[in-house]
């Protein structure tokens, strides 16, 4: 059930069971309207939600959990100096599923010791499948949920997986965030240096991201610094960021830390990077995260090249994009609908979204709702133009994260030649509209 706003005005939705709900808001200036219709959008948020809950606790039963790997390239030589272990959820239903979208619902149900687990075990088995095959010994650098780090046994569950499989424990690299800091206990504190005596390394991942960096560079003395990639978006022209970047690379050697940059993918950043003499870095421009007969492939050459992107190519792909599109000159307010999964009608109640443009093909959308690129979920969206309710279907192409939890999709249109004749038309009168400036 969806909560509401105060009394002042009444629409109606469908709940999670299919049935209809009054919705009741304020629409006086204090804002109860748009928290209305961020309420409704809990709807559709929580249908996802509570089959992904519910589904979870199977997931690692029924070998639904995924290991991909990234590599870490010496931006010098272009060696592969590690590899991040990176995990998904491939779920029957909703497609690949990143870590920030199940990991809080793992830590609410607490299965996140058991996925954790089971990471650990499956990477520790492909190590040693690479090292029977006579690849390179590199490290592996995996992401531990904060949680874990308080726990009792912490260190040694650790060293009992990795014993299991007749490794070397000095091979793996645990990641920690800075969250966990904030749960400033012995125990946190002895669970780290037990990893350390093991000959294990320790990242501080996503450096940057919050307030006190520094302060947990003193007191828990990283091996490994992984700077967060917002710093590195738009250098070298953004000054504030570039000054940013050269303190912290020359702060990692006077520490004798190694520093990796995250979220390398363009060759102005990496040319950048390179002429500061930065010691690692990952990202697309290296290479997209690969499954482990892809990883093998890559470890075989020992190096890892960067891509070489074809400019003309994405050009022409940004053109397409925008082709036969009308970009509005305001945000559209519609009401969007899980419509079909797999061909079965779907009740998951609705949200409201923001239409950025509109074409014969399709359209572009944004919300804080998190959907899967899937071209069997089926989205119905019903908005106004020129006085007219237009209802129209189609699936998500792409996503892009425009702001912090705030995606914009692009969707391409499920309809027959007619619909799209009769949509065509009324574009056409929007787009005479706008040119008078009459919309």
């Amino acid at each position: 059930m969806v909560l509401y706003a105060k009394k002042s005005s009444s629409r109606f939705f469908r709940n999670n069971d299919g049935t209809m709900e009054k919705s009741e808001y304020d629409i006086g200036s204090n804002g109860e309207e748009h928290r209305a219709s961020m309420q409704i959008g809990l709807s559709s948020q929580s249908f996802r939600d509570n089959i992904l809950r519910n589904d979870l606790h199977y997931a690692v039963e029924k070998n639904q959990m995924r290991v991909f790997y990234q590599p870490i390239v010496n931006l010098q030589s272009g060696d592969i100096l590690a590899v991040e272990a990176l995990v998904r959820w491939k779920h029957p239903d909703w497609g690949l599923i990143l870590p920030e979208e199940f990991i809080q619902l793992a830590e609410e149900t607490r299965l996140m010791g058991d996925i954790d687990k089971w990471v650990l075990q499956e990477v520790c088995k492909n190590y040693r499948r690479w090292l029977d095959k006579g690849l390179p010994a590199i490290k592996v650098a995996v992401n531990f949920s904060g949680i874990q780090f308080l726990e009792e046994d912490f260190a040694n569950n650790i060293k009992d997986i990795i014993n299991g499989h007749k490794l070397d424990p000095k091979f793996l690299i645990v990641e920690v965030t800075e969250n966990i800091f904030l749960e400033s206990t012995d125990k946190l504190s002895s669970n780290i240096e037990a990893l350390k005596a093991l000959g294990i390394k320790i990242a501080l991942n996503n450096f940057g991201a919050g307030f006190s960096s520094f302060q947990y560079i003193s007191y828990f003395k990283p091996d490994i610094i992984k700077l967060n990639g917002s710093f590195i978006k738009d250098v070298p022209s953004n000054n504030i960021n570039s000054a940013i970047v050269e303190s912290v690379i020359h702060l990692t050697k006077k520490l004798k830390v190694k520093m990796v940059v995250e979220g390398i993918e363009k060759w102005d950043q990496l040319y950048y990077l390179k002429y500061m003499n930065c010691y690692a870095g990952q990202g697309y421009i290296y290479s997209n995260v690969l499954d482990l007969e892809d990883m093998e492939r890559v470890l075989a050459r020992k190096k890892c090249k960067p891509l070489i992107v074809n400019f003309r190519e994405e050009v022409l792909k940004e053109n397409r994009c925008n082709f036969f599109r009308i970009k509005l000159p305001f945000s559209l307010e519609a009401t969007m609908e899980i419509w079909e999964v797999k061909g079965n009608k779907v009740n998951a109640g609705s949200t409201k979204v923001l239409i950025k443009d509109i074409g014969p093909g399709g359209l572009c959308f944004a919300s804080d709702i998190k959907l899967p690129v899937k071209n069997y979920i089926i989205l119905q969206f019903t908005f106004n133009l020129l006085e007219k309710e237009i209802k129209v279907k189609g699936y998500i192409t792409r996503t892009r994260e425009i702001r912090s939890n705030y995606i914009e999709y692009g969707v391409e249109f499920v309809m027959d030649e007619n619909e799209r004749v009769e949509l065509i038309k009324i574009l056409n009168q929007v787009q005479i509209k706008m040119k008078k400036n009459a919309l």
